[in-house]
């Protein structure tokens, strides 16, 4: 049987109604939260690995939860998916006068300007007008994320070198703080605030040099960790394949291990 989207929208007022299922009927907005960013991540993961049959799968996951907090705030007296739908089809065909008006756009970058200005000039961003650009940074995003979009409202407003080469030497100027602040510690003194700080101040300069080389630095670490990880797990089996513990291998060993991981990927 082949289902629509409709469909979703019935099966879910039928999952909250009276005599439908106790766990759907018993959620809200705020319990439902942590499932919308487990959904999201999962989708990631799938599309990081290529897999298109998980993507598929994860997508809908996630749409499920969007029709679900629809629900929900419908049965309040907020909105309704439908509510949704319009809104997001009336904001992309109002931003986009160069597809859907007679506005001319030869570059992406003409594009993102007048986005930036169509947003403006919309009722629910006036209303924050003359307020600071860090207001819009939302408290909910992960870490290293906010971090980007913290360094992107400060860009839009000329806040940030245009030029490269000074990013990159803060960075290693941060590097430098750090190794300072290591090098002053003693056992009457850990300065673990200062370290803390130190090292902040680092990892925020890297995701300022990932943004200046258009690379999404949050893409990046995750990449980075699932390298790591296939790495060590071959590792792993080369030395159960050898009848021995990693700590029996030594440190020496597995990094000779470690080097052939990384010829197989």
């Amino acid at each position: 049987m082949k289902y629509s989207f409709d469909d979703l929208v019935k099966i879910l007022e039928r999952l909250r109604a009276p005599n439908g299922c106790p766990w759907d009927r018993a959620q809200d907005t705020r319990s439902l939260l942590p499932y919308l960013v487990e959904e999201s991540s999962e989708f990631i993961d799938a599309a990081q690995d290529g897999d298109k049959d998980h993507m598929c799968e994860e997508l809908g996951d996630v749409l499920l939860q969007v029709v679900f907090h629809a629900q929900v705030c419908k049965e309040q007296g907020d909105f309704n998916i439908d509510d949704v739908v319009q809104g997001i089809c009336e904001k992309m065909i109002r931003r986009h006068p160069h597809v859907f008006g007679d506005a001319k756009a030869d570059t992406a970058a003409d594009v993102s300007r007048r986005w930036e200005r169509i947003k403006a000039s919309e009722k629910n961003n006036q209303k924050t007008a003359g307020c600071s650009v860090m207001d819009k940074v939302s408290k909910s995003m992960p870490t290293l994320a906010r971090a980007q979009d913290i360094i992107r409202r400060a860009e839009k407003v000329g806040f940030n070198w245009s030029d490269s080469e000074p990013v990159f030497e803060k960075a290693q100027e941060e590097f430098t703080e750090f190794r300072t602040e290591m090098q002053a510690i003693t056992k009457e003194n850990p300065n673990y605030d200062r370290l803390e700080d130190e090292f902040g101040d680092i990892l925020f300069s890297l995701v300022n040099v990932a943004r200046h080389v258009g690379i999404n630095a949050n893409t990046a670490l995750q990449r980075a960790n699932s390298k790591f990880e296939k790495r060590f797990r071959i590792v792993e089996t080369r030395v159960k394949e050898k009848g021995k513990t990693m700590p029996e291998v030594g440190l020496e060993g597995l990094q000779k291990l470690w080097k052939e991981a990384k010829k197989e990927g």
